[in-house]
């Protein structure tokens, strides 16, 4: 049986319009056993309003609690930056009132449980918030690029269930774009019987160097699935990529194999739609550099740089690092520094800047 994705027309930001779009496919999808506890995880990156396009719109938010109104609904996420109220967040993008509305909990990971990953034949244990156990996911990621995993979509948003400083702390074990892929792959594998239903946020994208200082970039769908790979698969083929050139989807392909899919509605292809400079840079350092002489290799350098005209000394930068290679006076310690960008991720006011050495210049 192939997987159905579906592709929605949709140009603004309308709740009746998305809310009248969402619920003429339901019964398509064939969703028989609905869940009665339903978790809805948007992508909460930052305290950032809604026309920042950085965190799910509430429009496509308040919709899907429209849609299952008669089910007992939470919206629930845990941002990277713990230093920072969660009230914030809620409020600035745009949640709260949706909660009021529809009398939805807005829901802390506060409680964890510990599930065992294996990656590269050694065990990890990976927290995981505790409302897994008891509620079905709807995955409400948004359509942006990523500076590790070059997108982030179905797969990559449901990174959010780890609490809190945990998802930081995790990318100083695996450091390696490819091997952070490899992980993501492993802990989606773990909990996919949970996710009931990825609904992607497309109507608004972000391309470059996103996840939240990249441009803006209309895309005017909302791509709908049951398995977040499948809908992942689909979104690469809507701008044009290879699914196989992002190194999760080639992973879980070669690993587990991904079925034939059925994709329902009329699209037309997303042209020019640009990837994040650093996906040139791990590819060209890894795979091609690695193989020729150190130097060349060593001198081959795209580093995060603090911008002092933008920064506003709220040290989202210095909280995520996972390993300090960030002082309180907001000076790098390039030794330590493992490239991982979480820095640039976090930065609500886009003062971390991607700086390239010259080699870097001439490959990139």
């Amino acid at each position: 049986m192939k997987e159905k994705v579906f592709i929605l027309e949709c140009e603004i930001y309308s709740e009746d319009l998305i809310y009248k779009k969402l619920k003429e496919i339901i019964d398509l999808l064939d969703l028989k056993d609905i869940p009665d506890k339903i978790l809805i995880k948007p992508n909460m990156l930052s305290a950032r309003r809604p026309q920042e396009g950085v965190t799910t719109h509430p429009a496509v938010i308040s919709a899907i609690a429209k849609v299952f109104k008669d089910k007992n609904i939470i919206i629930g996420d845990s941002p990277a930056n713990f230093s920072r109220p969660l009230e914030e967040y809620w409020e600035k993008c745009g949640y709260k009132e949706i909660s009021e509305k529809y009398n939805i909990p807005l829901k802390k990971f506060e409680k964890s449980i510990l599930i065992e990953i294996k990656v590269n034949n050694k065990t990890y244990k990976i927290p995981l918030t505790s409302f897994i156990n008891e509620f079905s996911i709807i995955n409400v990621p948004k359509f942006k690029t990523h500076s590790l995993t070059t997108l982030t979509l179905g797969v990559k948003n449901l990174y959010g269930l780890i609490p809190g400083v945990s998802k930081s702390i995790l990318h100083s074990k695996f450091i390696n774009p490819y091997d952070f892929s490899d992980f993501l792959v492993e802990f989606y594998k773990k909990i996919e019987n949970r996710i009931f239903l990825t609904i992607i946020d497309g109507i608004v994208g972000m391309e470059e160097n996103g996840p939240s200082a990249g441009k803006l970039r209309k895309i005017e769908y909302i791509i709908l699935g049951k398995k977040p790979i499948y809908v992942d698969y689909v979104c690469c083929k809507l701008i044009g990529i290879e699914p196989e050139k992002i190194d999760f989807i080639k992973i879980y392909k070669e690993r587990y194999g991904i079925e034939e899919i059925e994709i329902i509605g009329e699209y037309k292809k997303i042209k020019n739609f640009k990837l994040p400079s650093t996906k040139k840079y791990f590819f060209i350092r890894n795979r091609v550099l690695s193989k020729l002489v150190s130097p060349l290799v060593k001198n081959f350098k795209i580093i995060p740089v603090i911008n002092e005209k933008k920064c506003k000394k709220c040290y989202a930068c210095y909280n995520i690092c996972p390993v300090k290679a960030i002082s309180k006076d907001l000076k790098f310690n390039r030794k330590n520094c493992i490239l991982c960008f979480c820095c640039f991720e976090v930065c609500p006011y886009k003062a971390i800047d991607v700086k390239k050495s010259f080699i870097a210049k001439i490959f990139t």
